[in-house]
Formats: C-alpha cells, sequence, structure tokens
C-alpha cells in the first residue's frame, strides 16, 4: 500500500473537497482521484461516496480513515526513531507548550543542550485545544499545558508541577497601597490584560467578579501571552492589571512586576505532560521528558 496514496486519502477524508486536498498536498486533483481508486481497489469496497458538494467517507471508508491514520503516525514514528540511530546526537525532539508553560520548556532545552550540543527542537506554541490537536495527529510528539478536567480521548497526562496564578501589576500601582488583604471590591475600577475568554484563567477571574456582584472586568488589552515578556512590559509601564504564573514569575519580577495579593483571588492548577496514548517516544524525547520533570521540580521547590 502506497504510503503517498494513504496521505492524499486523508487529506480528503478531512477536507471533503478534491481542490482542497489537492491545495493541500501540492498534487493535481486527478492524481488524487487516481489515489482513492488504486485504494478502493486494494481494500475492494468504495471510500467514499461522490456528490454535487464534494466527497463523503462510506462506511467502509469512516473504519479505513481510522487504520489509515495509525497507519502513518506508526511511519512517521519509525522513521524518527531510525533518523535518532543514524544522526546520534542531531535527532530533534518535537515538543508543543502552551504560553504559560513555554519557561519550563525552554529552561529544560537549556539544560539538556549543555550536555547535547548539536540536540534541535521544534517547539510549537498555541492554546490547549490547538496544542491537543497537534499531539493527535503527530505534528508534535509531547505537549506541556495546564490538565483540564476532561483529558482529550487518545491522550495520556503525566503531572509536572503544582501552578500558581497571581494578579500582577507595575511597583508603585495604587492598588498596593491598599490594606492587605486587598478585598476583590478594590478591582471594580481597574483596568486588565487578559486572555481571550475561552481561557480558563479569565473565566476564573469573571467569576469572582459575579461572586462579587461586579461589572465583567474590563478588558483593554486582549492577548494570549504567547509574548510573557511583551506583556509584562505593558503591566510595568500601565495601571493595567494582568496575571503572572509560576514559570512566568521570575520575569515578571525582573521587570519590575509585583504579585497583588487579593481575597479569593488565589488560583492553583496542574502542569502536566501529555503524550498520545499509543505510540511510543524516542529515547531523545524520553531524555527530555525526564530533564522536563527536573527542571518542574525545581520550579515546585523553589516556589
Amino acid at each position: 500500500m502506497n504510503l503517498d496514496d494513504l496521505r492524499y486519502f486523508l487529506a480528503i477524508a478531512e477536507t471533503g473537497l478534491l481542490h482542497r486536498a489537492a491545495a493541500q498536498t501540492g498534487v493535481s486533483q486527478p492524481a488524487l482521484t487516481k489515489a482513492v481508486r488504486r485504494l478502493e481497489a486494494q481494500v475492494g469496497v468504495p471510500l467514499f461516496e461522490r456528490h454535487a458538494k464534494g466527497m463523503r467517507l462510506t462506511r467502509y471508508g469512516e473504519i479505513f480513515v481510522r487504520g489509515a491514520a495509525t497507519m502513518q503516525l506508526r511511519y512517521r514514528e519509525t522513521l524518527d526513531l531510525i533518523g535518532e540511530l543514524h544522526s546520534g546526537e542531531l535527532a530533534t525532539v518535537r515538543v508543543g507548550t502552551t504560553p504559560a508553560a513555554e519557561p519550563l520548556v525552554a529552561r529544560t532545552f537549556v539544560a539538556l543542550q549543555r550536555a547535547r550540543p548539536a540536540l534541535r527542537i521544534e517547539m510549537k506554541i498555541r492554546l490547549s485545544d490547538a496544542l491537543f490537536h497537534a499531539l493527535a495527529s503527530s505534528e508534535v510528539d509531547a505537549a506541556v499545558a495546564p490538565v483540564p478536567a476532561d483529558v482529550p480521548a487518545g491522550l495520556v497526562v503525566r503531572p509536572l508541577s503544582e501552578d500558581h496564578v497571581w494578579i500582577a501589576c507595575r511597583k508603585g500601582h495604587r492598588i498596593l497601597r491598599e490594606s492587605k488583604p486587598l478585598s476583590a471590591h478594590s478591582l471594580a475600577r481597574a483596568a486588565w490584560v487578559l486572555p481571550g475568554q475561552s481561557v480558563p484563567v479569565r473565566q476564573q477571574i469573571e467569576a469572582l467578579y459575579r461572586q462579587l456582584g461586579l461589572d465583567a472586568p474590563s478588558v483593554q488589552v486582549e492577548s494570549e501571552y504567547g509574548s510573557a515578556s511583551g506583556v509584562f512590559f505593558i503591566l510595568a509601564n500601565t495601571d493595567l492589571l494582568g496575571i503572572c504564573n509560576s514559570q512566568q514569575r521570575s520575569i515578571a519580577e525582573r521587570l519590575g512586576l509585583r504579585m497583588v495579593d487579593v481575597e479569593n483571588a488565589h488560583w492553583r492548577r496542574t502542569i502536566g505532560l501529555f503524550t498520545r496514548q499509543s505510540g511510543e517516544l524516542s529515547p531523545l524525547t524520553e531524555t527530555f521528558v525526564d530533564h522536563l520533570r527536573r527542571e518542574a521540580l525545581a520550579v515546585g521547590n523553589d516556589g
């Protein structure tokens, strides 16, 4: 069975349209049609139903797509293992992280790179939903992110550390001069730098405001905190409030930010390492994971 044919089949199954699959794979529509015909001849059943709006999987195709995705994944994992054995220190670690956990992944790379100077890393920085999709589709081999209430099917998680989230502001902010601990009512007049509404910490802050009978927080800058230093620069030079977690705290404090002690606004979450339930990590990725745990433990002890 031709691996390119499997790739073309999966592209058609994902898009449902030949012209989109052609653009995605870089081959012509007739070539895609021939690939589907070859596969259908091999399995002996139709994999797609053709209709005016595109291509729809048959019941046989729905079964075949799961097997094709698994075969493609196994092929990529096998190539990675062979590549590492062949190139030794030049192997690549493919890891994803949310913005909140990026400093942990970066420190891990620095620590491991001292022992393996030729180490390469492909790091994808995305929000949790997109990150889990990248992991499931084998775009990355491991992901570091806050642990959600429901772990996506097909993934397993290993806890790394407990993460704290604080409200942060510039040194000299008026809110720091108020009595301690602050009543959250002190936040009523504040403007914020916050992530989008799909992010759990934003939801927690909004829930706190509702609990206190306050209007929703005034968000002057909406940012996914993909560049923490950029957000922290804004906080250090304005009267806006923002958020900071354990991984980012040392960066924030170097920029002159302070953590705000606010009543009922102490949030904790678990940072975890996510991998696919099926599949095997390469030896180098396993080594990276071991260093990741050590770095996470070191942060936990410091906090």
